[in-house]
């Protein structure tokens, strides 16, 4: 009886009131949003725009920063495999092998 709505103890704790109210939050993102359909129809008006290119500065400061991001996410991932093999090193010495 999955799709039946349970009723006693539950209702009786239910006094109505509303936790989130999701009126104003829109219809929400589109696929087509993502791809750039329908962007001449957008309104744009309020949005400051940015120039990332400039904000960056030239080429070897933007390669900087990429070396900088790939290098941090090679870390925290290095750091995913050696506690998983102190994991896997555990069992395998609790287990005698």
């Amino acid at each position: 009886m999955a799709g039946r709505r349970m009723h006693g103890a539950a209702d009786a704790r239910d006094d109505g009131r509303t936790v989130a109210d999701m009126t104003g939050v829109g219809d929400g993102l589109r696929v087509s949003d993502l791809f750039g359909a329908h962007r001449s129809q957008r309104d744009v008006s309020g949005i400051p725009q940015r120039n990332v290119r400039e904000e960056l500065g030239d080429a070897e400061e933007r390669m900087a920063v990429i070396l900088g991001t790939l290098r941090a996410a090679l870390a925290v991932g290095a750091v995913y495999v050696v506690v998983f093999g102190l994991f896997i090193a555990l069992l395998l010495a609790v287990w005698h092998v």
